[in-house]
Order: C-alpha cells, then sequence, then structure tokens
C-alpha cells in the first residue's frame, strides 16, 4: 500500500488491527493476501467473520466504518457491509455465534480449497483434510481445486450455488486455474 497514500495508510492500520483482534476472522482475498503477497499483492474487499456484535463499533470507532446489515435469510448468520472514507476497501462481515460456527463457514464449507482457511489474532486456520501445506501452494499457485465430497453447508444462505458461480468467475478473472 502506498504510505503517501492516506486511505492506503488507514487501510494499513485496519489490516494491523485485524489481524491481531481476537473476535475477528480473516478470510477471502484478504486472507490469501496474508499468506503469499507476491502472487496476490492486492485484495478488492475485506471478508471476515466476527464472533462478538461489538466489533462492529470497535471498527466503526477506530476506522470510521458504516455498517449496513443485510436482508437476513431464513435462520442463517447476520451479514454486515461496512464503508469509510478513510479506507478505499469495504468490509464484508458475516456475524456468527462462536469459533465453532466461524470454522464451519470457512473451513467445512467453501467449494475451493484456496477458500478453505482464516486468520484469527496471530493463528492460521486450514482444512485439516487438505492440510495447510497444500492449501498453502494452492494459494500461492493460483491454482482452485473443487472440494468433493460432503460439505458443511449448515451457515450458507438458500441461493448458495448462485454465489459459488460468481465466485468461479471472480476467481477466473483473477488468472486462477480452477480444477473441477
Amino acid at each position: 500500500m502506498n504510505s503517501n497514500d492516506p486511505t492506503g495508510r488507514q487501510t494499513g492500520l485496519l489490516v494491523s488491527y485485524l489481524m491481531r483482534t481476537p473476535n475477528i476472522y480473516i478470510f477471502g482475498g484478504m486472507l490469501k493476501h496474508i499468506v503469499c503477497p507476491v502472487t496476490h499483492p492486492n485484495f478488492t474487499d475485506i471478508d471476515l467473520i466476527a464472533i462478538d456484535v461489538a466489533e462492529l463499533d470497535r471498527i466503526r470507532d477506530a476506522f470510521a466504518y458504516m455498517f449496513r446489515e443485510l436482508p437476513r435469510i431464513g435462520t442463517g448468520p447476520r451479514y454486515f457491509i461496512g464503508k469509510s472514507k478513510q479506507s478505499a476497501k469495504p468490509i464484508q462481515l458475516v456475524l456468527m455465534r462462536c469459533h465453532r460456527h466461524a470454522m464451519q463457514f470457512v473451513i467445512e464449507g467453501p467449494q475451493y480449497d484456496i477458500d478453505r482457511a482464516a486468520y484469527c489474532n496471530g493463528q492460521f486456520y486450514f482444512d485439516p483434510a487438505l492440510g495447510e501445506e497444500a492449501i498453502r501452494a494452492a494459494i500461492t499457485a493460483k491454482r482452485a481445486t473443487r472440494k468433493q465430497g460432503h460439505r458443511n453447508m449448515t451457515h450458507f444462505a438458500p441461493h448458495r450455488q448462485q454465489i459459488e458461480q460468481r465466485h468461479r468467475l471472480k476467481l477466473m478473472r483473477k488468472g486462477f486455474t480452477i480444477i473441477d
């Protein structure tokens, strides 16, 4: 991030804060950037899971993010979109009840190996069935392999298939090789 750009500096401070906060799990593009900044030098938004609703207020107070709750579908988790004039990166936040639910969401449910990882408070979490080394290698190589077999869809929206189709196209636009 450009140190002469005030929004870049603010985003850097935000990322530092998020990486050391116990109730926040980072996943998605920002996680790929953390794992391999050479291959993934940029991320367009920040995907988070929070297990404490107070984190929205803390991020608002420290980084001037305004969060809007999205309409809830069924009994799924609550989703929020946050934007700030101080940072160019929007936040997509999923509010979960506990660490176990966060792990089910980010480790057991995603369609691709590269998405089955999270970072929280200085610690990485990887799908143990795939292994840390394999997921890191896939992220570095920009190679997304579809998860075969059972996936835990407990915390996903009913229209998950549409979301996954958009995600696949987004990965292809970013230069990922998709292996079905």
